[in-house]
């Protein structure tokens, strides 16, 4: 199956190219290329163009959170006086490094964020001291997370 994007067919090289890399960021092309029996260039050339169509953006390194002490995970539901206040909520959201996702969604809500804290106590002072003082905000719903089960990038 092709996958159509704008500008790009996805066949089922770049599909497989695709999986290798979301399994592991850092894989080598040449193991790559051994792995599909195809050469080193050639996947090269394809991670590039794939890189070109924007789907591959980059890759990253996972940082395990609770090494660092950041044991509290929590979403929480924003909701917002007027829409119009959407852009200056996100703005100064934005500058809560603890904030690490922000959605803006159909629903009761209006945003759904999520935070990453050392524990309940931190999460706590964040919401009274910043997220809940921040013009525009009406309410907040608070769900801490007792544990994350599935984190994955898309599969094909």
């Amino acid at each position: 199956m092709k996958i159509i994007n704008q500008d790009f067919i996805l066949d089922g090289i770049d599909k497989e190219i695709l999986s290798y890399l979301t399994e592991n960021a850092r894989t080598p092309i040449l193991e790559i290329a051994r792995n599909m029996g195809a050469s080193g260039a050639s996947i090269h050339q394809r991670v590039r163009k794939l890189e070109e169509a924007g789907i591959i953006s980059g890759s990253y390194v996972k940082i395990n959170e609770e090494k660092l002490g950041y044991t509290t995970h929590a979403f929480i539901g924003i909701y917002l006086d007027k829409a119009s206040h959407n852009s200056e909520a996100v703005s100064m959201l934005n500058k809560i490094p603890e904030v690490t996702s922000c959605y803006y969604t159909t629903g009761g809500w209006s945003l759904l964020i999520k935070l990453t804290c050392r524990d309940n106590n931190h999460l706590s002072a964040l919401l009274s001291d910043k997220i809940q003082k921040i013009p525009g905000i009406s309410r907040t719903e608070t769900y801490i997370c007792l544990k994350h089960q599935i984190e994955r990038e898309i599969k094909f």
